[in-house]
Order: C-alpha cells, then sequence, then structure tokens
C-alpha cells in the first residue's frame, strides 16, 4: 500500500492504576500545583485496573488509522510476551507489524499510570534500542517522537535521509527524554521539521516564558516550518510563521476520566487534517475534538475517533 505515515519511536504496554481521591493527599502548600501523596511503605487500594498497548509512536499510529490515513510503525520492542502482545493487537487494529523488530534478550517497555482525579502520573521505563532507517516505502509523513538514551544516532541517520527524501513531510513531537537532554541535542531535527508539536511546558523549556505569539516566533526561529503548542484545558494553537491561530478546548461534557494520550490525540488529529488540506483553525479543530473525546475513557487509544465521527463534531461546532 502507499504509506501516509510512518511513526517512529517507542512503543509500550501502559498500566492503569486509578486511585480513589480518598487514599491520598493532594494539598500542595507551595500552591503551585496538584500533587497527590502516600506513605512510602504503606498499601494502596486501587479502585480499577487495566493495561493497554501504547506509546507515542503507536498511539499516533492507530489514530490516524483511525482517521483514514494508511499507517505503518517503527519501533523496536522486547523479546517477550508484552512485545507479541502489541503485534497481535496491532494487526486485530489493521495496522501493518512489517517494521516492528523484536530485539533479543531485552524486556519491552512497560509504563505505569496512575489515575487520580481525572489526571495521571506516568512512570515511564525506556529500554536502550538501536533505531535505524530501513530500506522503507517512501511515506508522504514522518511522526518522530519518544526514544530512550542513544536517539541522538538515529537522529542524525533520518536527517540525511530527509535531505535525500524532500517530498516526506516531518513532523516532530519530543519525548521525555529527549526534553531531558535539551534543545541542543534537537535543534538539528528541529531544522528540518515540518510541523513541531509541544504542550506548552514544553514550548517555554525550549524558549523561554514569553507570551504565546513570542513563543511561535521563537520557535520558528529554531526551524519548525510550522508550530503546534497544545495547553490542556485552555486549547491549543498554531503558527505558519505569519499567521497564530488558537481554538478552544472540546467537550461533549462528560466527566474527564484519564489524559493519558490526549497529546497524542491530537497530534493524530491535527497532522490528519494537514494530510487531508485543512487549514490551520480546522486541523485545530480536529486536534481538539480527538482529544477531548480520547481522555473520557481510560487509556490512549479506546476513545479515539473515526474520521466520520470527527468531522461530524468539527462541522457541528463551527
Amino acid at each position: 500500500m502507499t504509506m501516509d505515515l510512518l511513526t517512529i519511536g517507542d512503543v509500550s504496554i501502559d498500566l492503569y492504576m486509578k486511585i480513589d481521591e480518598k487514599e491520598v493527599f493532594s494539598n500542595d502548600l507551595s500552591g503551585n500545583s496538584n500533587k497527590i501523596c502516600f506513605f512510602h511503605g504503606s498499601k494502596i487500594p486501587v479502585s480499577h485496573f487495566e493495561t493497554s498497548i501504547a506509546g507515542n509512536s503507536l498511539n499516533v499510529g492507530v489514530a490516524c488509522s483511525f482517521l483514514g490515513l494508511k499507517t505503518k510503525i517503527y519501533t523496536e520492542i522486547g523479546d517477550d510476551e508484552n512485545g507479541k502482545r502489541i503485534i497481535s493487537e496491532l494487526k486485530d487494529l489493521g495496522i501493518s507489524t512489517d517494521l516492528i523488530f523484536t530485539n533479543q534478550d531485552t524486556p519491552t517497555n512497560v509504563h505505569s499510570v496512575i489515575i487520580s482525579g481525572g489526571d495521571r502520573t506516568i512512570f515511564s521505563y525506556h529500554e536502550k534500542r538501536h533505531y535505524k532507517i530501513k530500506k522503507w516505502e517512501q511515506p508522504k509523513w514522518i511522526y518522530y517522537t519518544s526514544m530512550g538514551q542513544g536517539f541522538e544516532d538515529f537522529q542524525l541517520e533520518l536527517i540525511d535521509y530527509l535531505k535525500n527524501n524532500p517530498a516526506v513531510g516531518l513532523a516532530f513531537n519530543p519525548g521525555t527524554i529527549q526534553m531531558k537532554e535539551g534543545l541542543e541535542k534537537m535543534k538539528n531535527i528541529i531544522k528540518c521539521t515540518d510541523i513541531l508539536f509541544l504542550n506548552t511546558e514544553e514550548a517555554v523549556k525550549l524558549t523561554n516564558n514569553m507570551p504565546l505569539t513570542e513563543l511561535h516566533k521563537e520557535l520558528h526561529s529554531l526551524g519548525a516550518k510550522m508550530t503546534v503548542i497544545t495547553d490542556g484545558k485552555n486549547g491549543a494553537s498554531a503558527s505558519d510563521g505569519i499567521n497564530v491561530t488558537k481554538v478552544n478546548a472540546y467537550s461533549d461534557k462528560r466527566p474527564v476520566v484519564d489524559k493519558t494520550g490526549a497529546g497524542d490525540a491530537f497530534s493524530a488529529g491535527y497532522l490528519s487534517a494537514v494530510h487531508y488540506g485543512k487549514g490551520l483553525r480546522e486541523a485545530l479543530a480536529w486536534g481538539v475534538v480527538n482529544s477531548g473525546m480520547q481522555i473520557k475513557e481510560i487509556g490512549s487509544i479506546k476513545g479515539l475517533c473515526k474520521r466520520e465521527e470527527l468531522e461530524k463534531i468539527v462541522s457541528d461546532i463551527s
């Protein structure tokens, strides 16, 4: 098949543990942010537990597939039952697994997610992998995202690939370890990026704390052609280097259950809209609707929209 999108990055099994608010301390004496606390050595009752295939590249790949893009995922997994589960469930979803490679004698990544009060805290584990450019069919888009230590070598290969294949668009959403390594380790790939996805905290970390329009301007100065900044319940904004457009968050009035994967759902909606030739405002609408629906379910893929459903909601709120 002609590949619309190739997502690249680590995948995982996520373990979701929902904790009743009465079991934790939630007040923060500094007044800066919410915290949940427990006594070390204690046993905390879990009111709901489930597991799911996950990971940024997987979440975006599945979400874009639901929205009609012909998608493949390039990732490296462990030689264990969790790795087999990821392959099996992706096949059940109709997503090709021929670019998923097993690393012998290593575990598949597992992330523990604590859910309380509609928000989540993630304890993430990234096994060191050795990603390489493969002889894949040229996609229309590459979505490059979260990897473990040593991502820099692959990043250099990806830059060379993009230079040799200028028709391929790059969307980049740095993961936890890439952000931890800092801007200097990402400047080279940002220069090649067509769509840069960040949340507000990440955008400030890569630049400085400044008004929204200036944030976009600073990110463009790093080389990104289009910049997209999500801001949770405050919505999202995007800039094409000339115009900055902002939209509010979307909610169908159901309570928020779990915010895991909200950013991935947004990125998938936005990227799919751009793929279909939509403008900034409509692409943002696709993003906030997909994200707003996804956070009403536990896990990162259960609440995702199909294209027809998403287009109807976007049309209704326009």
